[in-house]
């Protein structure tokens, strides 16, 4: 059993560990497997992953005795400006090793005292190839590091009970920030490559700048002479409209940026062309084409692919030291603690509760930002402001043997993490952490290896196209406390439940502000359990579970898939999907067909695959396909289910011999087609291992020649979309999806209008039918507004007072039509003004998501027997 203890102000604040952290007793002599390719072709390949691409890290260094430059233990001094200058005379090359400046080949280690040392000021630590080390990360017997920040934050007004962070410092002050001091000459304002959106780096090709999988990648005409071999450079790729399509990202959620990046060395130049030290993990377009905003529901903009030279700091550790932000001298020194919240017992504990409960002092511990062969390596800290260590833009770093526990503040705005932003081809290994948010990788971080650590929260894969990377052979023992506590990710909507030991990024809750985790995130061998009930046994986590098996999120054997449930419906979030398998039929986006026998996915033995040719056998065709006509535009299919030896996965909808839709059920509406018309129809079924069925019988219908005189009349909104309560001032009418939830501050309600002017004869029915899905079972409810609205110009403000129900329908999480019956409010509306509006709503307060007639599939309809 572990303890660990701080003394605040005066009363002994004593953190017991968990038994299960008792495999740190050994932490000093972990083996880790020395880093080789994967044990299939088809995994990535994690060998450069950590410092200099694999290598050992550095243990020798000419010693710098901080003592000798003004650094006094257990005097109560703070020692801010004397650490900064030491740094500052390094970077300037005033103070030397051995005679020369200090470099890779001349390191110096900054050696802190033992005892109680004081920091006040975020330490700016640019200086290359220095390490800040202690004499023992025991608070007592080594180097015990309190910080207390002088410069603190606000509450941001548009995000209350978030700190108002500086973009100039994004993510945040900090109390060791490795990061360049170096201003753009047109822009002072803003230190080191923070500026290079808009003033830094070279754009591509206007051809493009690359493909995924080669090594190359080409600037603009006659800018390749504006880099060297041996430039670290970062590359981004302009989010574009089918990058969004792919995950199915509303648009009022898309925007400008380089979600897709990636920091590479060059290593050779021919003309405009850069070879790079890795393949491409992505295309790189020359731009979004001009049709993303930069903002989301802004105006269009052009927006460039763009490759930079980073000014990256090189070669910087930190070592054995304890290191805690000290409150005992704030207003929240007799309101809060870092043991765990109980509401009668404990009220002001922090250690569980997911809140920002010292928001002026977010200040985090140890922040990388373009930097390069990093490391944190046997440091323990205790209760930082934030991130205990966090990165932004940074490249073979190694976070390694350290024990984390607790923050202050981890609420809203993504506060209190072990963070990986931005993090590529690094190790996470070895540490233990505990009582922090979530341990994350994110925003298209890559490369990675997460090994060996044991937690107490979530490996969390929290969105924004991270891919490829290996989490394997952790303990990750979730207690049922780890929750959301009334506020969700980014400062957003509430999650739903508790927090289970993987996070995933998926759907419309992770495209709204991230977009979804990417392709290929691989876990192996690691054994994960979760408390279930408060107070409850720990039970092991499913379904994957397995040792042996393979699981790879986001992929599908060859590409990246999206979280499906069943295949073919995009699931909303990953709240209440945490148990759901999505690697086995009829749900998709894991791929678990390698299973390997051996401890870790980088020793050198080979995996199997568990479903070669497993399953050879067809479905048997569909039977009785039925086509029938509803409008001038429509025909509706319905069939009888095939059957299978194993499971029938899908359907394919062919018209007139030509593929036009791919469905999980038994029916299928297609639109859009000409009035007057016969059209001729077959269906084929499949499974989970691409087995084709023989085709169904053909069917054949003939579209309406249009409305009236006693058929099926088909209308098309004039206008629709929606309204969100917590963003008052926006529109959303050109949008292809609109959003329905009841929610506290945040409602949103979509509005429909029809104009019924063409109508004739006698109304028997009337059907409102829209396209879409909730995250969970819901009643969808239809009212009457007033006329008096336009999608042009709807905002939350002007949106029409809500009048009577006029029908409701329940919903699930699956894909499909929807239909109200709406038929007394329309024959009522067509003896007056010719006009129907409605303003949905739902019952449950979850996430449902509809087409609009902006869509080019789906979309939704009155439909009017007459």
């Amino acid at each position: 059993m572990i303890y660990v203890s701080k003394v605040v102000k005066g009363s002994k604040i004593t953190c017991i560990y968990l038994a299960i952290l008792a495999s740190l007793l050994v932490i000093s002599s972990l083996g880790v497997p020395t880093a080789q390719a994967a044990v299939d072709l088809s995994l990535p390949n994690w060998s450069t992953a950590g410092y200099k691409g694999g290598q050992s890290l550095p243990t020798t260094g000419t010693i710098i005795d901080l003592t000798t430059k003004g650094i006094t233990a257990s005097d109560g001094v703070d020692d801010s400006n004397a650490l900064q200058q030491v740094i500052n005379d390094i970077r300037s090359g005033v103070l030397k090793a051995n005679g020369q400046v200090i470099s890779e080949s001349n390191r110096a280690i900054l050696k802190l005292p033992l005892g109680q040392i004081d920091f006040n000021k975020q330490i700016r630590v640019d200086a290359s190839y220095i390490t800040i080390q202690g004499a023992g990360n025991d608070p007592i017997t080594g180097t015990n590091i309190v910080f207390k920040p002088a410069v603190t934050y606000s509450e941001d007004p548009a995000n209350p009970g978030a700190p108002l962070i500086d973009g100039k410092l994004w993510p945040g002050y900090a109390a060791f920030r490795v990061e360049d001091r170096t201003k753009h000459a047109s822009d002072q304002t803003y230190e080191g490559s923070i500026n290079f959106h808009w003033l830094s780096g070279q754009r591509v090709a206007t051809s493009g700048g690359g493909t995924k999988g080669s090594t190359h990648v080409k600037v603009a005409s006659g800018k390749g002479s504006t880099f060297q071999v041996g430039n670290t450079v970062y590359v981004g790729a302009a989010n574009t409209v089918p990058f969004y399509d792919q995950m199915q990202g509303p648009q009022q959620y898309r925007y400008n940026g380089h979600m897709r990046t990636q920091m590479f060395t060059v290593v050779s130049i021919s003309g405009d062309t850069l070879t790079l030290d890795k393949p491409l993990e992505f295309d790189v377009p020359f731009s979004n084409g001009g049709l993303l905003p930069a903002d989301p529901g802004g105006s269009n903009s052009i927006y460039y692919s763009k490759v930079m030279k980073v000014t990256a700091v090189k070669g910087v550790g930190f070592e054995d030291f304890y290191f805690t932000q000290d409150i005992s001298y704030t207003p929240y020194a007799t309101t809060i603690n870092a043991n765990d919240y109980d509401a009668v017992t404990n009220p002001g504990g922090v250690g569980l509760k997911y809140k920002n409960e010292a928001l002026e002092y977010a200040v985090h511990g140890i922040l990388f930002k373009w930097s390069q062969d990093g490391w944190v390596k046997g440091i323990r800290t205790y209760m930082t402001g934030s991130h205990p260590i966090v990165t932004e833009f940074a490249k073979n770093m190694e976070i390694r043997n350290n024990i984390i526990f607790g923050s202050w503040n981890k609420g809203k705005g993504g506060h209190g993490y072990v963070r990986g932003s931005k993090l590529y081809d690094s190790k996470i290994i070895g540490n233990t952490i505990d009582r922090v948010r979530h341990l994350t990788l994110q925003w298209s971080a890559t490369g990675n290896v997460v090994q060996q650590n044991t937690l107490t929260t979530d490996m969390n894969l929290h969105g924004g196209w991270e891919r490829r990377n290996l989490i394997e052979q952790n303990t990750i023992t979730i207690p049922f406390e780890h929750s959301s506590w009334g506020e969700g990710e980014g400062g957003q909507d509430v999650l739903e439940g508790t927090w289970y030991p993987i996070w995933y990024g998926a759907g419309l809750h992770a495209t709204k502000w991230s977009g979804s985790t990417g392709e290929q995130n691989v876990f192996f061998n690691n054994t994960m359990s979760k408390q279930e009930t408060k107070d409850g046994p720990y039970v092991s986590y499913a379904p994957y579970n397995q040792l042996t098996a393979i699981y790879q999120m986001g992929w599908d054997g060859s590409g990246w898939s999206h979280l499906q449930k069943p295949s073919g419906t995009f699931i909303n979030t990953w709240g209440s999907n945490e148990k759901s398998d999505f690697s086995t039929s009829p749900n998709k986006g894991v791929y678990a067909c390698l299973a390997y026998t051996g401890m870790s996915l980088l020793e050198t033995g080979t995996a199997t695959n568990t479903c070669t040719s497993t399953d050879t056998e067809a479905p048997t065709a569909p039977t009785n396909l039925i086509a029938t006509p509803i409008s001038s535009s429509q025909i509706n299919l319905s069939w009888m289910a095939a059957t299978d030896n194993v499971a029938v996965t899908g359907y394919e909808v062919y018209r007139g011999g030509v593929l036009v839709g791919e469905v999980t059920g038994t029916s299928y509406s297609d639109i859009s087609l000409s009035a007057n018309t016969s059209y001729s129809y077959s269906v084929k079924a499949k499974d989970a291992d691409g087995n084709v069925s023989l085709w169904s019988n053909t069917a054949q219908a003939t579209t309406q020649a249009g409305g009236g005189n006693g058929t099926i009349v088909l209308l098309s909104p004039t206008d629709d979309s929606y309204v969100q309560e917590n963003k008052q001032m926006n529109n959303y009418g050109n949008t292809t999806t609109m959003a329905v939830k009841t929610d506290i501050s945040q409602n949103r309600y979509s509005l429909l209008k029809f104009n019924l002017s063409s109508l004739t004869g006698t109304i028997t029915n009337a059907k409102l039918r829209i396209y879409g899905s909730s995250s969970s079972t819901t009643t969808l409810n239809a009212s009457e507004i007033a006329d008096s609205w336009s999608e042009a110009t709807l905002t939350w403000n002007n949106k029409p007072a809500t009048g009577i129900s006029v029908g409701s329908v329940a919903m699930n999480t699956i894909t499909t039509y929807y239909e109200i019956d709406v038929t007394a409010y329309v024959i009522a509306q067509t003896a007056g003004d010719d006009m129907a509006s409605f303003i949905l709503s739902e019952s449950a307060g979850k996430y449902t998501t509809f087409n609009t007639s902006e869509n080019t599939l789906n979309r939704p309809e009155l439909i009017i027997t007459n």
